[in-house]
C-alpha cells in the first residue's frame, strides 16, 4: 500500500492534547507519514478584545477556573521533537476575522511537497486557492456552532455534534467526511467542548486509513456540506432550538459567540440550571422498573402505556435490562437488581404465574465482586448461554445452562482486556455477529460508540474485530438496547439514545449491509419513554413468542 503523505497546518509550536494524540496515532500508522508541519503566525480571536463580548470573556474565565483542572484533553501539548528544520515550514498569512489567506509563492512551495492530506490544527478558513494544495484536500474538525461547545451547554442541547470535514470554501462547499454525537456535559462549557474533541478525534485516523485503502472511491458517498443532505440527527427527534442551517452554506455556522445583552440571558439560564442540580440532591433517586405485556397474535403490544409494572422488593432497589424467554411451556424473565447500598448489579429471574398474571419467586442466578446487568440470553442447538455485563471486571463472558433456568457456569472469556457493556449476539450468513460498546480509552463513554466482533462459533475467545470498528459513532443510537429482531426479511436493531440523561429513548435501527468489510443501518422508529407521566426514560427492549419486555426509569 502506497502511503499517504500528511502535512499539519499549525499557528503554534503547541496543540492541544486531543490533537497530539491524533498525530501519535497517526506516527504509529504504516499506510501514512507526516512530512510537514506548515505554522503561521498565532490567530487571533476577535471576540478576546472587542467590548461587547467582555460578558462572555468573564464567564469563560470562570468557567475554565472551575473546570479547568478536569479538562486534561484540551492541555497544551509541544511539537518540539516532532518538528525538524526539514519537515517545517514558515509563512505568514493574509489573516481577517474568519480567513487566512496564504501567498501565492507559499502556495506553490507547499505544492511541491505532493501532499495528499492536510490536517487543520490552527487556521482559519483558508483561501480557495489553497484549499487545493493537497491532493485530497484541508481536513479539520468543526462543530456546529461558535464558540465550540458552549449553546449546546446553554441552551440543554443533549447532544453535542463534531464534523470531521474536507474544506470548502464559497461554491465549492467541502464534504462532510464523518460524523461524532456525544452527550452534551451538563455544567461546563469548556468540559463540553474537550469531550466533543476528545471522542472525535479518532474520525480523523480511522477515516484516513479509508482513504489509503480507498482513495477516489473513499469520497463517493460523501456528502456536500451544504445540510442539503439525509443525515439522521437528534433535530428529527427533539424541536429545532437554532433557525434552520439547511438552506445556508455550511461555513455560515448557526450561532456565534454572545453579546453582552445575550449573555445576560445566558447567564440567567444557567444559573437556574445549576439551582436545579442543587435541588435535586435532596431528592429521593429515579428508579429503574420492568414493564411487561402479553403479545397480541405473536406481536408486541405498540401501546407501551397499558404494559403492567413488576413491584420494586423496595425503595433500595431498582430492576431494569429484562430479557424474555419461553421454555417447557413457561415463561421466564431474566433481570438485573440493584442494591443501593453497595450500588453492584446481581442477576435474577423470575417465572410468570397463570393465577396472579405477574412473574414471581425471583431467584438470584449470579452475583459477582463486581456489577453485573443486561443477561443477554439465547439459545443454540437446545442449549441455553448468557452473556452478562461483566465491564467493571474488563471482560465478556459467556456462560451456560447448567440447570436452566437457575444455574449457570462460566464457560469462556470471549473478550479480556476490554471495557465494554450489552453485548449483543447475533447470527447472520453463517457467522456470529457480536455488538458492543466499548470504552477503552481513558475520558471515553460507553454509550456513544458501537463496535463489531466476527467469529465463525460464538464459543470462541478468537473474535475478529471489524475494520471499519467503532461502526456507530452517534450517542442518539449507539449503544445496544435489546436482541436484534428479524421480521419480514429486514433486521432490526434495537438501541439507546443516551443523549441529555443515560437511556433517554430507544431507536430500532434497520441493519442494512452486514459484512466482514462492511456495516450500515438506518434508523427506523424511535420510542420514547412519553406513554405514561411519571417515566422519563426507557432503554430495553426484548420479546418471546409470548411476551414483550421494556424498562424505564420512574420518576422521583
Amino acid at each position: 500500500m502506497e502511503q499517504l503523505k500528511i502535512g499539519v497546518l499549525i499557528d503554534d509550536f503547541k496543540i492541544a492534547k486531543y490533537q497530539a494524540e491524533i498525530l501519535e496515532e497517526l506516527a504509529a500508522k504504516p499506510w501514512c507519514e507526516i512530512t510537514l508541519f506548515i505554522k503561521k503566525q498565532k490567530s487571533f480571536d476577535p471576540f478576546m478584545k472587542h467590548g461587547r463580548f467582555a460578558l462572555y470573556r468573564m464567564l469563560r474565565a470562570v468557567d475554565a477556573k472551575v473546570f479547568g483542572k478536569n479538562a486534561p484533553f484540551l492541555a497544551p501539548v509541544s511539537l518540539e521533537q516532532q518538528i525538524s528544520d526539514e519537515n517545517l515550514y514558515t509563512l505568514q498569512t493574509v489573516e481577517s476575522e474568519r480567513y487566512d489567506e496564504v501567498a501565492q509563492e507559499d502556495r506553490e512551495k507547499i505544492a511541491q511537497r505532493k501532499l495528499d492530506v492536510l490536517l487543520n490544527f490552527g487556521f482559519k478558513q483558508p483561501d480557495a486557492e489553497f484549499l487545493q494544495v493537497a491532493k485530497y484536500g484541508i481536513w479539520a474538525l468543526q462543530t456546529l456552532h461558535e464558540p465550540p461547545g458552549f449553546w449546546e451547554v446553554i441552551e440543554d442541547i443533549p447532544v453535542s455534534e463534531v464534523l470531521l470535514v474536507r474544506m470548502g470554501s464559497g461554491l465549492d462547499a467541502g464534504m462532510i467526511l464523518d460524523c461524532f454525537k456525544t452527550v452534551t456535559h451538563q455544567k461546563s462549557m469548556r468540559k463540553n467542548y474537550e469531550q466533543m474533541m476528545w471522542r472525535a478525534h479518532m474520525l480523523v485516523v480511522q477515516n484516513l486509513a479509508k482513504l489509503a485503502i480507498q482513495k477516489e472511491a473513499y469520497f463517493a458517498d460523501k456528502p456536500a456540506k451544504t445540510f442539503f443532505n439525509d443525515r439522521f440527527s437528534f433535530s428529527e427527534v427533539y424541536p429545532k432550538k437554532f433557525f434552520d442551517p439547511r438552506f445556508h452554506f455550511a461555513d455560515d455556522l448557526a450561532k456565534k459567540a454572545p453579546t453582552n445583552l445575550r449573555m445576560v440571558r445566558a447567564a440567567l439560564r444557567l444559573g437556574i440550571k445549576y439551582l436545579k442540580f442543587t435541588v435535586r440532591r435532596f431528592f429521593p433517586m429515579d428508579r429503574w422498573i420492568i414493564l411487561f405485556a402479553e403479545n397480541r397474535n405473536g406481536k408486541s403490544n405498540p401501546d407501551f402505556g397499558s404494559y403492567k409494572r413488576l413491584p420494586l422488593p423496595s425503595i433500595d432497589y431498582f430492576q431494569a435490562d429484562p430479557f424474555i424467554v419461553d421454555e417447557g411451556g413457561k415463561s421466564y424473565l431474566f433481570y438485573e437488581e440493584l442494591d443501593y447500598k453497595t450500588l453492584k448489579g446481581y442477576l435474577l429471574v423470575a417465572e410468570y404465574d397463570e393465577k396472579q398474571q405477574t412473574f414471581v419467586n425471583p431467584k438470584e442466578i449470579l452475583r459477582k465482586e463486581y456489577h453485573l446487568s443486561y443477561p443477554n440470553i439465547f439459545k443454540v442447538d437446545g442449549t441455553w448461554y448468557m452473556v452478562p455485563e461483566t465491564h467493571e471486571n474488563r471482560t465478556v463472558d459467556l456462560y451456560e445452562a447448567e440447570d436452566f433456568p437457575y444455574r449457570w457456569k462460566k464457560l469462556r472469556t470471549m473478550l479480556s482486556n476490554t471495557k465494554a457493556v450489552d453485548a449483543t449476539l447475533f447470527a447472520h450468513d453463517g457467522k456470529w455477529w457480536m455488538f458492543v460498546s466499548q470504552a477503552d480509552k481513558e475520558g471515553f463513554s460507553l454509550n456513544d460508540t458501537l463496535s463489531l466482533y466476527y467469529c465463525d462459533d460464538f464459543r470462541t475467545d478468537a473474535w475478529i474485530p471489524h475494520p471499519e470498528n467503532p461502526v456507530i459513532t452517534d450517542v442518539t443510537r449507539a449503544r445496544p438496547a435489546g436482541q436484534l429482531i428479524e421480521h419480514n426479511g429486514r433486521i432490526f436493531r434495537p438501541a439507546q439514545d443516551c443523549s441529555g440523561i443515560y437511556g433517554r429513548g430507544m431507536v430500532f435501527n434497520e441493519v442494512l449491509v452486514l459484512n466482514e468489510t462492511t456495516y450500515k443501518e438506518r434508523p427506523a422508529q424511535y420510542i420514547r419513554a412519553d406513554f405514561a407521566d411519571d417515566l422519563v426514560a426507557v432503554h430495553t427492549f426484548n420479546k418471546s413468542d409470548r411476551f414483550t419486555v421494556i424498562d424505564a426509569i420512574k420518576s422521583r
